[in-house]
């Protein structure tokens, strides 16, 4: 890929920024706004996890999709590649279990490492009704509200969903669970930024606040109009350039 190849392309370029901008404005895509209008969700979540953090062992994500992938990416990215494996000392917060896939034996596993006493778990699906999601969480509910009765379960649950729709809110509200709120705008796969990713890597000793400060950096530098100077532009025209040349897979 040269010069040229990035030069012709250059129409297709612009329509494609007045495009993305067009959409920004008219609030098609909320979630480029998450770096600067989370300091009220940050406090509540850092106030959380301050006074949680000594009380658990493990902290459990229930969630698939974006709402899994996410929160393991971030650690994966920013924490120590064994991170459960380091004294708790060296982890500076809980383990971090991300159980996303559905197969009963695995859960069942999962309980066999893991003391549920020594556990909290944050069910996080926006629309409150993630079949597999939920059916993890009546399986947790249940096995908690044994172990501990049904006061004590409640401090072992952390929701994170809608504000108003879906069956997770209302059996938030019903059951008293704490619960952080995903904005109504933003889709499952862009909600790193809100509490479904913020609250993982919060309790995993990761500075939320400088996540969204880098964030908040990205979004300008994906501002400029020079294509050089700008990651995002340069990065579609390099794989729009190479599916072109017949290059259609990319592996990062």
């Amino acid at each position: 890929i040269n010069e040229a190849d990035i030069s012709n392309i250059s129409a297709k370029i612009e329509k494609a920024v007045k495009a993305m901008d067009t959409k920004r404005k008219n609030g098609k895509m909320d979630w480029r706004d998450l770096p600067y209008n989370q300091d009220e969700v940050v406090n509540d979540i850092l106030a959380y996890t301050d006074n949680k953090k000594e009380e658990i062992e493990n902290f459990v994500v229930l969630g698939i999709g974006g709402s899994a992938l996410g929160p393991m990416a971030v650690q994966q990215a920013l924490n120590h590649p064994f991170y459960n494996e380091l004294p708790k000392e060296k982890r500076n917060g809980p383990k971090l279990y991300i159980a996303d896939n559905v197969d009963p034996e695995r859960l069942t596993y999962l309980f066999q490492v893991i003391d549920i006493k020594q556990t909290l778990f944050n069910v996080i699906s926006k629309s409150g009704s993630t079949s597999e999601t939920m059916s993890q969480f009546m399986i947790i509910k249940e096995a908690l509200e044994k172990a501990l009765g049904k006061e004590k379960a409640k401090e072992h649950i952390v929701c994170t969903t809608d504000k108003e729709s879906g069956n997770l809110i209302k059996i938030a509200k019903e059951e008293g669970y704490k619960t952080f709120i995903i904005p109504s705008g933003v889709g499952g796969r862009f909600s790193q930024l809100t509490p479904v990713g913020l609250l993982p890597a919060a309790f995993c000793g990761i500075d939320i606040k400088g996540l969204l400060k880098g964030a908040a950096e990205m979004d300008e530098m994906c501002k400029n109009d020079n294509i050089n100077e700008n990651p995002a532009f340069m990065y579609a025209a390099l794989n729009y350039i190479a599916m072109e040349k017949g290059k259609s897979i990319c592996v990062m």
